[in-house]
């Protein structure tokens, strides 16, 4: 695995500057609730979702937990930054493809920084420079050009959980990220490294959620519900309507 020492993502992001006015067009329409209200797959995603726990207790926590106690903190930061660094070209493409080029070239700008001067982004230049880490994916790509606007939730073996419209856009986006073909010349190997390598130090990180989640009456439903609510968020761009918790019947 090596990384390539031009940054071609940038004629690409510049190409989609054109696709701008459609973007607007779809964007400006009125929006529905994107989650649907049902959970056609309850069964399945309950049976996964206890699989999930178990593991998490028997074999997932005991790593992490290793993880936490003999890496150090700042390997760990470094780790981190490392991986949403190589996020946000992804992300960059998206905010083009949904008509927001603001966002789109912000999200490059700290690519490029935290590349450049913060060591394959390793450090985390940028956001004290004032760009913010941006979350756009295909699944908000594609509810925002009306083609997927009602999602079901969906629960994975190890991978945890997924709206439909996520999981279909997530296989896209794996299929195609601008960071291999730019960035990092790496093999299908090298590449299953770092989506298994992303989902570790995501999972480490969600620890002490998995933990919370153990004290609520039913725990499936409430991860439920906090998910659905987290897609919404970012969907919405962080101003989505609030949904209190209280409010739903865990019986």
């Amino acid at each position: 695995m090596k990384f390539k020492s031009k940054l071609s993502i940038l004629l690409l992001s510049t190409s989609l500057i054109c696709m701008q006015v459609k973007a607007n067009e779809v964007s400006s329409k009125e929006m529905i609730d994107p989650m649907g209200s049902e959970d056609p797959y309850e069964s399945f995603n309950r049976t996964m979702f206890n699989f999930n726990m178990e593991f998490n207790t028997t074999i997932g926590r005991p790593i992490a937990e290793a993880y936490s106690d003999f890496v150090p903190q700042p390997a760990q930061t470094g780790f981190k930054n490392f991986f949403n660094n190589l996020a946000t070209p992804l992300s960059s493409l998206n905010s083009f493809l949904q008509g927001n080029v603001e966002d789109g070239l912000s999200s490059f700008m700290r690519f490029t920084i935290n590349s450049t001067f913060g060591l394959f982004g390793l450090l985390d230049i940028a956001t004290p420079a004032g760009l913010e880490q941006i979350n756009e994916d295909f699944g908000q790509t594609l509810y925002k050009w009306g083609v997927w606007n009602e999602a079901n939730y969906v629960v994975l073996p190890f991978l945890g959980p997924y709206t439909t419209r996520g999981l279909v856009s997530g296989s896209v986006e794996g299929y195609y990220d601008p960071i291999y073909p730019n960035v990092i010349d790496t093999d299908t190997q090298g590449r299953a490294l770092l989506f298994t390598g992303k989902h570790f130090v995501n999972y480490v990180e969600a620890i002490r959620l998995i933990d919370e989640l153990k004290n609520q009456p039913d725990p499936y439903v409430f991860a439920r519900e906090s998910y659905l609510q987290y897609r919404t968020n970012l969907i919405y761009n962080g101003n989505a309507p609030q949904a209190d918790l209280d409010d739903f019947d865990f019986e």
